[in-house]
């Protein structure tokens, strides 16, 4: 009996020492939550976390959390509401060390109210189009990536693009259309602050229902010489109804019923038809994002971390549309979509 106790006592005594090991170990753990303006089923969103995941994989003593606002699918109040505080009570479960927001719309709902030194939660944010001043001000807890399309390399690619386009009377016009998403109406003025002479740009569109958008090729044809789009994920069948799904089909419609080219801007547009895509780098995003966070978990003050600019872009070509419009394009454009894994022979 002696001799059972004692072994008890020391079983006992060894899952005391290990969870306390263990407690010890979680409790000296860095934290992230990530929150995620949109959901999985937008690539954007998918090609993000894994950059994210490059970072974070290397790191076996920070614990990593995700929570997915799904606000590309659901822009109504009632929505938007229930999505916040549901993103609050994830920070409240999880009392992340660092929070890292993507995309405008979580920065506006949940990030800007992290934001100042009353809290001690860190925040880093990425895919932001709008200034970040606007949701964060100059707040020294705050840093983080911008999401800028990479205008200087587009216009260079409509340049290289207009020697394989029909002669016309004057510069080539270039008009922008897209949906009436939080992202882009924060985006269209980070459009005009180059200078795309010897272009001429257009005034940007934005439409609300598929109609409307059909419409808005139609006119822009009639001025335009290459359409320039992006966000469609939000465009309705009809005012006040449902979101058109699955969304490629408004970019299928486009490519197939244009008269003018395509050029894409934003990463999904290649996988969903566009002839050609010049976008930023999601991958880019999470990276950038993620060393943000480990650095700030590393003892980094987030005021000392400078606001990125993207330094990367991607190329998606699409063969078929490019034969069928009868465009070429450098062919180094090709070999990087190739290398990138963005080149599709029939889309």
């Amino acid at each position: 009996m002696v001799w059972q106790g004692l072994r008890i006592a020391a079983v006992l005594a060894f899952l005391l020492a290990f969870f306390t090991v263990v407690y010890i170990q979680r409790s000296q753990m860095g934290s992230v939550l990530v929150i995620h303006s949109y959901n999985t089923d937008y690539d954007w969103v998918v090609a993000i976390n894994e950059g994210l995941e490059r970072e974070f994989e290397t790191r076996r003593d920070v614990a990593v959390l995700y929570h997915y606002m799904d606000l590309k699918n659901h822009t109504d109040a009632d929505f938007r509401r229930t999505a916040t505080n549901l993103a609050n009570r994830a920070i409240d479960e999880a009392q992340p060390d660092v929070l890292v927001l993507f995309d405008d719309v979580a920065q506006q709902l949940v990030g800007m109210h992290y934001a100042g030194d009353e809290t001690e939660i860190a925040v880093v944010y990425g895919g932001v189009n709008a200034e970040p001043e606007v949701y964060y001000g100059n707040n020294p807890n705050v840093t983080g990536i911008l999401e800028r399309k990479p205008l200087l390399a587009i216009r260079e690619t409509l340049l290289a693009m207009g020697t394989t386009l029909p002669p016309r009377d004057g510069p080539m016009q270039v008009q922008f259309i897209g949906d009436l998403s939080a992202s882009i109406t924060a985006e269209i003025p980070f459009f005009e602050t180059i200078d795309w002479a010897p272009l001429v740009w257009l005034p940007p569109v934005q439409v609300e229902t598929f109609n409307a958008w059909q419409a808005a090729v139609a006119r822009a044809e009639q001025e335009a010489d290459i359409l320039l789009l992006t966000n469609y994920q939000q465009v309705r069948a009809a005012p006040g109804e449902a979101f058109v799904r699955p969304a490629a089909q408004v970019m299928q419609w486009t490519e197939a019923n244009a008269a003018v080219p395509v050029l894409g801007l934003g990463w999904t547009n290649g996988q969903d038809g566009a002839m050609l895509t010049v976008s930023s780098s999601p991958f880019e995003q999470g990276e950038i994002a993620a060393r943000m966070a480990l650095a700030i978990i590393d003892g980094a003050a987030p005021a000392a971390l400078a606001v990125r600019l993207p330094e990367q872009f991607l190329v998606h070509l699409c063969k078929t549309a490019l034969d069928r419009r009868g465009i070429a394009v450098p062919d180094f454009y090709e070999a990087f979509a190739r290398a990138t894994d963005n080149f599709y022979e029939d889309c």
